[in-house]
């Protein structure tokens, strides 16, 4: 930095210098003048230069730019329907729709494909395993194709969706292989919607999965209380004589036989 400050002062230095020999003392003093205005027309001159080249370049770029091939625009909706996924109505409908060698093919390419990532890909491949794969042959792939669907629908946020795989495979759900929380899972997104029976069934096999006897017990005695509140006696019934039945010596079992008469009753007034 000091250098180029020292370098600047040589012009004004050389001018005085010459002006001095020149002209005397008036010329040692004009000398720096008459320099520093030289150095100013001259850097102005240069300051146009590179203006003009620069702009030049520009040009020459937008002429090259104007001569490139327009990018076509994305189709009205595009994004939209690329971005929208279909319902389990359209699913079914779609899978339905496929007859023959339509259906045996596509659950052929289902079955090839790696395993999916997405849940609604997976649905798609369970509802074609239940149309394609039929018969106790098949029993492992329908019902591998199920589990995976549920499992991707409950960890993708789609729990109602998971729900309705389910009940497509509610003969067989003792061969669907899940976790216990998943149960759980599905079985609290029933209780919501007041299918008590399968809300039972699927949050006494989460406790049961998970080794505690008692809790499933517990979830048999909460659902047939539910059931009770929504004005279900019957079904309240159902669940405390399934307890009963199952655990004769359970905690739960006198709570279960007095409320057992009492939804009879509510059914003999009905």
């Amino acid at each position: 930095m000091f250098r180029s400050k020292w370098l600047n002062l040589i012009p004004p230095t050389l001018g005085s210098s010459a002006g001095y020999f020149a002209f005397g003392f008036t010329g040692m003093l004009l000398g720096p003048i008459v320099v520093a205005a030289g150095m100013f027309w001259w850097q102005q001159r240069r300051n146009a230069a590179e203006m003009g080249s620069e702009e030049a370049r520009f040009q020459a770029f937008m002429t090259e730019a104007a001569k490139a091939p327009p990018v076509p625009a994305a189709a009205p909706g595009a994004a939209a329907a690329a971005a929208r996924k279909p319902g389990l109505d359209e699913i079914r409908q779609r899978v339905a729709a496929l007859e023959g060698g339509a259906l045996a093919d596509a659950w052929d390419a289902a079955r090839k494909q790696q395993a999916p990532l997405d849940a609604y890909a997976a649905v798609e491949a369970a509802l074609l395993a239940k149309r394609a794969a039929r018969g106790k042959e098949q029993l492992a792939a329908r019902m591998g194709a199920a589990a995976q669907a549920i499992k991707l629908c409950l960890a993708q946020g789609l729990a109602p969706m998971a729900t309705a795989v389910f009940m497509e495979f509610i003969d067989e759900r003792n061969t669907l292989q899940l976790e216990a929380a998943q149960w759980n899972t599905l079985g609290q997104v029933l209780l919501a919607r007041s299918a008590y029976l399968e809300a039972a069934w699927t949050l006494h096999a989460g406790a049961l999965l998970a080794g505690d006897a008692a809790m499933a017990q517990k979830r048999l005695v909460e659902v047939a209380g539910k059931a009770a509140e929504a004005m279900q006696p019957a079904l309240a019934c159902k669940l405390y004589e399934t307890l009963l039945a199952k655990y004769p010596a359970s905690q739960y079992a006198e709570f279960a036989r007095a409320s057992l008469r009492t939804e009879e009753k509510k059914l003999t007034k009905g």
